[in-house]
Order: C-alpha cells, then structure tokens, then sequence
C-alpha cells in the first residue's frame, strides 16, 4: 500500500490519482474528509489525520510499503516554525515506527540553508530527521518554488505584484 500525504493538494493529489490509475492500493491522508471522499470514490482508503499529531500519522502510514511524505502548508499558524517541526516529528516518527523503507518527500531548492530561507527551514529540517533514519531510501522532490497546496510561493507572487503596480 502507498500512503499519500496532502492527498488534497497539489501534488498529493497527482500522486494519489496516478497510482490509482495504475491499480495501486492507496490511502490517503488529509485534514479534510469530505475532500478525501473523491479518492474513496476510485477505491482509496481515507484517512484523516492532523499532520502534528504522530500517533494518527503512525497509525496512517500503517502497512504501507512506501509514502509520499510533505509538510501541508499552514501560514496561518500563529508559529510556522514549530509548526513544521511537529509534522517533520511526526513524520519522522511515523515512518520508524512502521519501518517503511521508501519514500518520496516534497522539498524544496534552498532546503540546503539552516536558515534565512522563511518557511524553506522547515524543510531542510525535515530532510535532516529522515535523512537519521537507518534503512530509509528516500528520494526528496526539491521544486523550484515550494508551493504546496498553492500557499506561500502564490502570496508571495502576489504581494509582489501588488507592491510593483504600486510603484
């Protein structure tokens, strides 16, 4: 089975269809169960999950044979930081714990940098934690700009574009 992260989003969700479309058996994971309901529609198992919460991530990725892991965007949280470190926890842990052995993991370019990169930290920190873990073949998709379900890149843009009209 494969486990989707963010299967709502921009990415998870390709993930998720294509491997259905292939005949995988899939579970996805998202926040949200009326949007996991497409994907139960075409013969997913959903299930909902806080991406903070280890134990219902751990209980997620159970059984699977490879995830597809990302830390679901969330600039409005009143600390994005922490934030990002409690999803990279959890995924870290829910990936040991279930001794999966593969996984595809949604970075970003800058991920490189321990800081000054905003939210990108977030990532590089994610890398590092799964990087630990013994047995683990990961393979981390660093995209050009990090947009996830369409948040921080696309603010970005747009607070760009309205300072530049401004002008």
């Amino acid at each position: 089975m494969y486990v989707i992260t963010g299967a709502t989003g921009n990415t998870g969700s390709v993930v998720a269809e294509r491997l259905l479309a292939e005949g995988e058996k899939v579970r996805v994971v998202g926040r949200d169960p009326k949007r996991l309901q497409r994907f139960k529609q075409k013969g997913a198992e959903s299930f909902v999950a806080d991406a903070t919460d280890a134990g219902a991530v751990t209980n997620a990725f159970a059984g699977a044979k490879a995830v597809y892991a990302m830390i679901p965007p969330n600039i409005a949280s009143p600390d994005v930081r922490a934030y990002e470190e409690n999803v990279s926890d959890a995924l870290r842990s829910a990936i040991e714990k279930n001794g999966i052995k593969y996984a595809v993991v949604l970075s970003s370019v800058g991920r490189d940098k321990s800081h000054g990169t905003g939210p990108v930290v977030g990532l590089h920190s994610l890398e590092k934690k799964l990087e630990g873990i013994p047995g683990l073949n990961a393979l981390f998709l660093r995209a050009g700009q990090c947009s996830g379900s369409g948040g921080i890149q696309d603010e970005q843009s747009k607070q760009q574009r309205e300072h530049t009209h401004q002008q």
